[in-house]
């Protein structure tokens, strides 16, 4: 058995290069790429004090990623890329009131939820004179869950090739089909699609300095519920808004470079959220290159989100106490190691993230006791030929 929850965790760790509507580069590429990458995510164990039954580990995660881009003519370019993921450990089921009025977490055994999930994604360039047209395909699969999607985007240079302004559609469609649905009466299948939009537009601002700016918007249509979980009743429509902001200057003295985002999020279920980020791209002897990062995040609350599930509560009304759902802020940071080794290049990476609701920037009216923190490490080797 598993929870919907590792969709999320997944995507959490999977390269954008799978995500549909993402072009494979600027300019056609000189030369072929392989690269391998193998991360692993591990959630911190939930405290003894807060889960009052089920397992107190929560999810552990390998992922293996693979990618190959290749020039295929002198204006076209093919990208092949994989994943494959395994994930064990508990999840949260339900919450009840301690009797303090605390609320207190049910979780699943973690001998119980086991999956693996395997993806494909193939995606192709046309590279014109003043701009270039992408298109790529993907499929899904875990135990539970299939999910297949395409994408299209297109840029085009103005302004002595200054500006760039880009456009990208992206359709997908799932299919849910829980685990044990009669034995525990969950719903034995269900559908969902997605469709999404984005506009963006860079600019060079002069040769030390460019700036990106992207609006997009999604629709999610069909089932958005967690089967998973005894009580959990979200609507069956999701409109969802971002606006992302990207600066990258160059420092001439320091031989390194900033690298600051803001993302602004917001969706009818009634969460909103700002993401900042800040990273210092460090060139250093012997062609190696250190990366810090740090971020903030702070998200409200869904409108239904409750901290302690009301079984009495009629069905016709949304409820979920997910975590997820809920109003929390964020603190990460992560350092990396960039070794350029002429043909090949090797990454390393480490991460830590922390959330607590009192991190928020958000008002927080009813606290999770289920908010995730986890170490996150990566190995990387890229190949070019």
């Amino acid at each position: 058995m598993k929870t919907p929850g590792s969709r999320s965790l997944f995507a959490l760790t999977s390269s954008a290069l799978a995500l549909p509507g993402i072009a494979l580069a600027d300019a056609p590429p000189t030369e072929s790429s392989l690269s391998y990458k193998l991360s692993n995510y591990q959630e911190d164990d939930l405290s003894r004090s807060t889960v009052i039954f089920g397992d107190t580990h929560r999810y552990d995660i390998d992922v293996h990623q693979f990618q190959l881009i290749t020039p295929t003519s002198r204006n076209t370019a093919l990208q092949i890329a994989g994943n494959y993921e395994s994930l064990s450990g508990a999840s949260p089921r339900y919450t009840t009131r301690g009797l303090n009025g605390e609320s207190l977490v049910i979780m699943s055994g973690a001998s119980g939820i086991r999956d693996r999930r395997g993806e494909l994604s193939i995606g192709g360039s046309y590279y014109l004179e003043n701009g270039s047209v992408s298109a790529n395909v993907g499929y899904s699969e875990e135990d539970d869950y299939r999910a297949s999607y395409l994408g299209l985007s297109g840029e085009r240079h103005f302004n002595n090739d200054l500006t760039t302004v880009g456009l990208g559609f992206s359709y997908s469609t799932d299919d849910l089909f829980p685990t044990d649905a009669k034995l525990f009466n969950r719903v034995e299948s269900e559908d969902k699609h997605s469709v999404s939009a984005v506009i963006s537009v860079s600019q060079i601002v002069n040769r030390f300095s460019t700036f990106q700016s992207a609006l997009s918007i999604t629709e999610h249509s069909g089932f958005l519920s967690d089967p998973y979980k005894l009580r959990d009743v979200r609507p069956d429509n999701k409109t969802q808004i971002t606006w992302s902001n990207a600066y990258r200057h160059f420092f001439v003295a320091a031989d390194g470079a900033l690298h600051a985002n803001y993302r602004y999020y917001h969706d009818d279920f009634g969460i909103s959220s700002h993401t900042i980020d800040l990273a210092w791209h460090q060139n250093l002897p012997h062609s190696l290159k250190l990366v810090p990062t740090l971020r903030y995040y702070s998200q409200s609350a869904a409108d239904f989100f409750t901290n302690v599930d009301d079984f009495l509560n009629p069905l016709s009304n949304f409820q979920s106490s997910d975590y997820r759902l809920s109003a929390f802020g964020a603190v990460s940071g992560s350092l990396s190691l960039v070794a350029d080794l002429g043909d090949w290049t090797a990454t390393l990476t480490t991460e830590r993230y922390l959330a607590n609701e009192k991190y928020a920037a958000h008002q927080v009216r009813l606290p999770s006791s289920a908010l995730v923190q986890y170490v996150r490490s990566s190995v990387g080797i890229e190949y070019a030929f």
